[in-house]
């Protein structure tokens, strides 16, 4: 009911006098801004909005309130002279719709500009004002450098920018809604000021870069600052020179390319809509940068593209089934602060449609992020595919021409930072390489890292994604403007933030750090009780990698899945012989064949399982291509028998006759004949061949079977990343479509590898029969072929600290009292060891240390950048101290203003 009566007159619905004069003559009215419901007159309510000449108000017409502009009572807004004076050499037929945007709607106000040279109508060099200067100076902004007839209010601007920011909310989006506040119903007429809306906004934006950054303190000209000035640094980092004097302080990069933030082809281009900012905080030189481009598209298109050794995945790739068709660019390359999320100086650019090359972007953007600090600075980086593009970054960098701006950069960057980089893959990426980079590039293994997880690109991707719909029908001027915008205003927020950022995470580590490191001081002591010996050797062992890595990877020699100890193989094996491969298994009976053979003929034949080639010319119908290559493997199966005749007539005689002769016919498939391996022969029939033959096939199916469950757990991460990519950069049936394909590939060969494993499993069960094998290798089963999701990487880790606390209990002889969820057996092992120590014990022991000492890190990295924020702070306020009396200024009021 209260609301309701506001609709009316409310507590004025007994009287018609006006609430300031008492007059009862003509219509009343009420403001929708002013405190209060009273009903004024119109000459006091104008004289009452002097000051206020961009309110709502409402006229009384008998029955309900309708709006009125107040420029149709009469108000007038004079600019330079005091509320309710008026100029007197002002023009009668200029400027009586004047629009203004508002935080509030779209007004049309009656503006009279100041004529005279009384009430400051001159600058302090005696010019008269313009009339661009005088909406400035009553905090408007003009849409045009000349004779503008429509404005914005510094209120609306900053209003915008605060919006678009934390709430994502575009220009145009922000312009509709000024409309609709204006004329909810839109049957009256709002003047169109969409386009110069747009125009003013990004002015703003800029402008507020420059204000805010201290370059309209300097005396030098936009033009003259170099690059990187505006950019917000990351107070945190060492900055030598600024907030630390310790050169060995490491400095943290992340490195990541998005997607999502592609460009569309448009009527804009780099002419028509060029940056305003561009390479002055944290994009890099556009001219210079396509300069780069090119030369490397030119020189490297014909080139095949780098071999990957790790896994199949490639977002590179994959980010192609997006479509490139109509796209200025397809996405961003980024480099951040690996352990604050700031964005670098000059650490993005915007990938070419179908650029294949991209680790050479990657290259240019770390050699223009490296300028802004001391290159003797050790470095560590991290990238989702750092395994494959830091194999050949010194020659990709050792190549740049020295026409190029960055050449002399990327030389140094090689001399003198290279030699004491580490590079490392983050840690929720890193489920999806292979168990060699897994152990090689993991955070968690190296040493003076702390507890960064490297996935400081994926934080701020969040930031300047919500924008990229809008961004991508941009010009591309625009398009970079918005995107300097986003990482300013990304970077100030963690600026302010990073001192409670900094005091949970040292809570934090703290607390998880002395459970970590009681954990390991247990599992030491209980280790050492065992044997004193072992724990002094792993010691010793995991140091001296560590400290100059010496020797096999201690995390990487255990957790190969292309090694396997075959001691239990045969009975005859002692246990100081290593482990083997399918190719290593071959070659020594290969050896001992050309041992036995020595002095003989190599029988016809041999070779048999090489492809004969056909030139039969080009062949249309199916059929015939499937009965040739029906007949070539039944041509095989004969030579096949013949060899086995020559090579191992015991084997052969082990073969039922009627199998003996390979028999075409019409009802049989060749590939259904059976090869009659050792394996393959009932129990009582292999008894009676060579014992050697069964002890090859033996090691060859072992080690086939470690290797087929390798490619399997391989597969499984695959799958994880496409299903994830998927997920979070793949909108639209086109692209959805072409990723399901991708998807559908990956699941045969999954489905294919579990196959080999079983057939593998299943001819060393009978070669070998039951044993302490079958804990490593069991029963594959469709619910065991599960990969690790980010819940399954969470759980692994937290495994491997219950293994270590399990380990500790039954030293003890004491339960655990913990329980977890177990993982699928495919993703553990059960390798033994020597001295009641298992090698998985070892590794256990290994990452229980690596975790410990993580922690301990985290900490002192914690403290030391605590202390180089207040360092930092305490430069960056001197530095503005200064800038207010860099410039020589006449004018009384800027010189106050840069001072202020």
């Amino acid at each position: 009911d209260r609301l309701m009566r506001l609709e009316g007159r409310a507590g004025a619905c007994h009287t018609d006098q006006c609430h300031e004069c008492l007059t009862e003559e003509g219509d009343l009215y009420r403001c929708e801004e002013c405190f209060g419901s009273c009903l004024y007159c119109a000459a006091c309510t104008v004289h009452a909005h002097a000051r206020m000449p961009l309110h709502w108000v409402k006229r009384w017409n008998g029955r309900t309130f309708e709006r009125v502009h107040l420029r149709d009572l009469g108000l007038r807004v004079q600019l330079l002279h005091a509320p309710g004076d008026a100029c007197p050499n002002r023009h009668e037929d200029l400027d009586h719709n004047f629009v203004i945007l508002h935080t509030n709607g779209i007004h049309q106000v009656h503006l009279d500009f100041c004529s005279c040279e009384e009430r400051g109508g001159r600058k302090a060099d005696g010019t008269k004002l313009d009339r661009v200067t005088q909406l400035l100076d009553m905090r408007l902004f003009p849409a045009t450098a000349h004779a503008p007839q429509s404005a914005a209010t510094f209120a609306a601007l900053d209003d915008f920018h605060i919006k678009t920011n934390l709430g994502n909310i575009c220009a145009t989006k922000y312009y509709q809604a000024l409309v609709h506040a204006t004329d909810g119903a839109g049957i009256g007429t709002v003047p169109e000021r969409r386009a110069q809306w747009l125009m003013m906004v990004r002015a703003w934006r800029c402008l507020m870069m420059l204000k805010r950054r201290g370059a309209l303190h300097d005396a030098r000209s936009v033009d003259e600052l170099p690059d990187g000035e505006l950019a917000a640094r990351c107070p945190a980092c060492p900055h030598v020179g600024i907030n630390t004097d310790d050169r060995s302080a490491r400095l943290f990069l992340s490195c990541d390319a998005c997607f999502r933030l592609s460009n569309r082809v448009n009527r804009a281009t780099d002419e028509s809509d060029p940056s305003v900012l561009a390479g002055l905080a944290y994009g890099v030189r556009e001219k210079d940068y396509q300069a780069f481009a090119k030369h490397v598209f030119a020189t490297e298109k014909d080139k095949d593209q780098e071999p990957s050794t790790c896994s199949h995945f490639n977002a590179m790739d994959l980010a192609n089934q997006k479509g490139g068709k109509h796209l200025r660019s397809t996405g961003i390359t980024g480099i951040f602060c690996q352990r604050h999320e700031f964005w670098q100086p000059n650490g993005h650019a915007r990938l070419h449609k179908g650029e294949k090359l991209v680790y050479f972007t990657t290259d240019y953007l770390l050699v223009s992020v490296m300028r802004h600090f001391t290159w003797l600075q050790p470095l560590v980086i991290a990238y989702d595919i750092a395994c494959q593009w830091s194999r050949n970054l010194r020659d990709r960098l050792s190549r740049v021409p020295s026409r190029f701006a960055i050449a002399p950069h990327a030389a140094t960057f090689v001399a003198r930072v290279l030699p004491h980089t580490v590079f490392v893959v983050p840690k929720f990426h890193l489920a999806a390489h292979k168990q060699s980079c897994q152990s090689n590039f993991n955070l968690t293994f190296t040493p003076g890292v702390g507890l960064t997880d490297g996935e400081a690109s994926e934080r701020a991707w969040a930031g300047v994604n919500p924008v990229a719909a809008s961004m991508k029908e941009m010009g591309p001027g625009s398009a970079r403007d918005t995107m300097e915008d986003r990482c300013g205003f990304w970077n100030w927020r963690k600026h302010c933030g990073i001192g409670i950022l900094l005091a949970a995470r040292l809570a934090q580590a703290v607390d998880e750090g002395k459970e970590q490191c009681d954990v390991f001081t247990e599992f030491s002591h209980s280790v050492s009780d065992v044997s004193a010996g072992a724990l002094a050797e792993w010691t010793e062992r995991i140091e001296r990698w560590e400290r100059m890595h010496e020797g096999e990877n201690p995390y990487e020699a255990i957790e190969s899945s292309e090694w396997v100890d075959c001691s239990f193989a045969t009975d005859h094996r002692t246990d100081s012989q290593s482990a083997m491969t399918v190719a290593s298994v071959r070659l020594k009976a290969a050896l001992r064949d050309n041992a036995a053979l020595s002095g003989s003929a190599c029988p016809s034949g041999a070779g048999a399982g090489a492809s004969s080639k056909h030139d039969a010319g080009k062949v249309k119908d199916q059929d015939v291509r499937a009965l040739e290559r029906d007949n070539e493997l039944w041509r095989r199966n004969t030579r096949y028998r013949s060899e086995v005749q020559a090579v191992a007539p015991d084997l052969f005689g082990a073969i039922p006759p009627c199998e003996q002769v390979v028999e075409v016919g019409e009802d049989r498939l060749p590939e259904d004949e059976s090869q009659y391996f050792p394996s393959d022969l009932p129990p009582d029939a292999r008894r009676t061949i060579r014992p050697f033959l069964v002890e090859i096939e033996a090691g060859i199916r072992l080690a086939a079977t470690s290797k087929d469950l390798g490619d399997l757990r391989g597969y499984l991460r695959l799958r994880s990343c496409l299903n994830r990519f998927k997920r979070d950069n793949l909108t639209g049936q086109h692209a959805n479509t072409r990723a399901r394909a991708a998807q559908n590939t990956v699941q045969a060969q999954i489905d294919d590898a579990g196959d080999r494993y079983l057939r593998s499993r299943e001819a060393y069960m009978a070669l070998v029969g039951d044993g302490e094998w079958t804990n490593k290798f069991q029963v594959l089963r469709p619910e065991d072929k599960t990969g690790l999701n980010e819940r399954g990487v969470l759980e692994a880790e937290q495994n491997s600290v219950m293994a270590a606390r399990e380990f500790t209990a039954s030293q003890r002889g004491v339960a655990s009292g913990e329980t977890r969820h177990k993982l699928s057996w495919i993703w553990r092992s059960a390798v033994s060891g020597k001295d009641g120590l298992t090698d998985d014990l070892r590794l256990e022991w290994f990452k229980a240390r690596a975790r410990a000492r993580r922690h301990h890190e985290e900490v002192v990295l914690l403290v030391q950048e605590m202390d180089r924020i207040l360092t930092f702070c305490d430069w960056e306020a001197r530095r503005w101290l200064q800038r207010g009396d860099a410039r020589s200024v006449n004018d009384l009021g800027l010189r106050e203003g840069l001072r202020a």
